[in-house]
């Protein structure tokens, strides 16, 4: 888990968590779109102006160094000097990692469902072809939802991207909304199933124990102790996978046993 960042001025609140494994997150993406092998390329790419060689060293504003630390949170405001504009124009890509909307859900603030229903829009044909109707009704301008059901999400499994996480807790997200019970466990269980394969991509490896973290604190499970009683309940990703590795292992040694004849020796034929 990287380490809450130090206040750098006097009176200066240390840099929030959920911001800090945005801004490495995003540092991640940019550098692996570039191609670029460092902070220090990066700053040349894309600063080269600011950066002056000297007689015995390099003078430069390292700023691509906090960003890859985390330390620092680039300010998205219009501008010329837009770091994440200025980024995603030369590495197309990059700045949906910075603006997604998980960081707003992360820290909790709410989106009602027009802003839930704006987000959903704003993402890839691919994925908005899993949640809105093929074509217009009638006069209506925006294509409806549609019910989200097996083959869907077997699609969104498949994609297995940082898109696919981002859709699964947007629909936990609207399933808070509209109080949908069976919405909410067919996400969180969607998220279960895809935190195997987000593990081995190469743009959330470095950090999925921390992203994976916050996700269970903030989308929290329901349980019911009576039909006018509800309960959240955190499931942490460790103990899951934890479990799904124990059933492996035992299913393993179940079909091997299931092998064995009474005498010691593997059997060629069918266990069945």
């Amino acid at each position: 888990m990287q380490p809450l960042a130090e206040p750098r001025g006097r009176g200066r609140p240390p840099t929030d968590p959920i911001d800090q494994l945005r801004t490495r997150m995003w540092f991640h993406a940019v550098k692996l779109q570039s191609g670029l092998p460092s902070a220090y390329a990066i700053e040349m790419a894309l600063d080269g102006e600011l950066v002056r060689k000297r007689e015995s060293d390099v003078a430069r504003p390292r700023k691509w160094d906090t960003y890859e630390k985390g330390s620092k949170v680039p300010r998205d405001k219009p501008g010329t000097r837009n770091v994440i504009d200025q980024a995603e124009a030369r590495f197309p890509g990059t700045a949906v990692w910075f603006r997604s909307p998980i960081w707003r859900m992360l820290k909790r603030e709410r989106l009602d469902r027009r802003a839930i229903e704006a987000e959903m829009r704003a993402l890839s044909p691919q994925v908005r072809a899993l949640l809105f109707e093929a074509e217009l009704r009638g006069t209506e301008r925006e294509l409806r939802f549609k019910a989200f059901e097996g083959d869907d999400e077997q699609k969104l499994w498949e994609m297995c991207n940082f898109e696919a996480l981002v859709t699964t807790l947007l629909l936990v997200a609207q399933s808070e909304e509209i109080a949908s019970k069976e919405l909410h466990e067919q996400a969180l269980q969607l998220y279960l199933d895809l935190q195997a394969g987000l593990m081995k991509t190469v743009e959330l490896a470095p950090f999925y124990p921390e992203l994976f973290s916050l996700i269970d604190l903030r989308f929290k499970h329901w349980g019911y102790l009576a039909s006018n009683q509800r309960i959240e309940i955190v499931i942490f990703w460790q103990g899951y996978q934890e479990e799904l590795a124990k059933r492996a292992r035992d299913a393993a040694a179940t079909a091997h046993e299931a092998l064995v004849t009474p005498d010691g020796f593997l059997t060629d034929g069918d266990p069945s």
